[in-house]
């Protein structure tokens, strides 16, 4: 391996580690401002635990979760990462991916 070669994996290397470190670091600072859940018809539930880094991280029944992030709305809340989309109004929340919606539900009380 040339020294070039060695380089551009280092810094590679630890522009990776530098970007885990600064999205771990934002994660673990912003606090908890809200969080509710969603239940629909059919009793299917979703978590949503809103941040005050304009995100929202979402629990699905299996544990598995996603992180959105804060998206322009002409009313209600929406978030957005990629093609997943999480919007809340007046206490219904839905969420679809590839414009396909997968869950509508109200907000538990």
């Amino acid at each position: 391996m040339t020294n070039k070669n060695r380089f551009a994996a280092l810094f590679f290397v630890l522009l990776t580690l530098s970007a885990i470190a600064s999205c771990t670091h934002l994660i673990s600072s912003a606090s908890i401002i809200n969080s509710a859940i969603f239940v629909s018809d059919s009793g299917q539930q979703i978590q949503a635990i809103y941040r005050n880094n304009d995100t929202v991280t979402l629990i699905f029944v299996d544990d598995s979760r996603e992180i959105l992030d804060l998206a322009v709305s002409a009313s209600g809340a929406r978030y957005v990462a990629g093609t997943h989309e999480w919007w809340e109004h007046q206490g219904e929340a839905s969420y679809s991916v590839d414009d396909k919606q997968i869950f509508t539900g109200k907000r538990q009380h």
